[in-house]
């Protein structure tokens, strides 16, 4: 599959997935064939809920594959000290084992158009993150913004230093391929976007369209079926 002069072999695409694993209701054994699925397929990472921090790290070391810590997940809504040290608490987990911070930025704050805590509160968890050595992603929560407030929320993330803007958790809406382009605009070539919150479109065809769109990574629950659907029928497929 070539997109824009980029050629997204199976290997390339898997190497972009950050593989979700965060309903409340998941139980050990579904964490461990997760992370078996993401040694099998290469993912970037496995995000889990906080509990399984852990064992995620544990059963992913020696593969290079990172753990994902959701920090406010999914709300947003706590104080910027809860955030600081849940990020902390989640990296001492890792245990210098490859890991990366996703967190869920203040909406409420956003939409009351005080940036300045906006972007505090983002800074002080990617401060959290840089000092740890590993890549912050602040979750922007687009279906609930305006193109303008995505805007605003995007200028807050790199004024913050995060390495990537996120679209959703998958709890707030779902994001469109608008929002993507609207980010991906909006961002530094060196801020990466991530496209996640995938609803209820079919997954594979949403995948090319955000990626011809500027997002450099994906999240997804649905990441072994994607990648497998991609590599069967759209793997001859050129988007100039």
């Amino acid at each position: 599959m070539i997109i824009k002069g980029v050629e997204y072999t199976k290997e390339k695409l898997a190497s972009m997935v950050d593989y979700a694993i965060l309903n409340p209701d998941t139980q050990e054994q579904q964490i461990r064939e997760a992370c078996a699925i993401a040694r099998q397929y290469k993912f970037k990472g496995v995000h889990p809920n906080p509990y399984w921090v852990p064992l995620v790290a544990q059963e992913l070391e020696g593969t290079g594959i990172e753990t994902g810590l959701v920090v406010s997940f999914p709300f947003g809504a706590n104080p910027t000290s809860f955030k600081v040290n849940e990020a902390k608490e989640l990296v001492k987990m890792l245990n210098k084992r490859p890991g990366c911070i996703d967190m869920v930025t203040n909406i409420g704050r956003l939409k009351d158009k005080d940036y300045d805590l906006y972007t505090k509160d983002i800074a002080e968890v990617v401060k959290v993150g840089h000092d740890a050595g590993i890549e912050v992603k602040a979750i922007l929560e687009v279906a609930m913004l305006t193109d303008d407030e995505v805007r605003a929320a995007c200028e807050c993330a790199v004024k913050a230093g995060v390495d990537f803007v996120k679209c959703s958790t998958g709890r707030g809406g779902n994001p469109s391929i608008k929002h993507v382009k609207i980010m991906r605009e909006t961002v530094p070539p060196e801020v990466g976007v991530k496209f996640s919150g995938y609803g209820g479109y079919n997954p594979a065809q949403l995948t090319i369209m955000a990626i011809a769109a500027g997002a450099n990574r994906l999240g997804t629950r649905r990441a072994p079926m994607i990648i497998d659907e991609l590599e069967a029928y759209y793997k001859d497929l050129v988007i100039e």
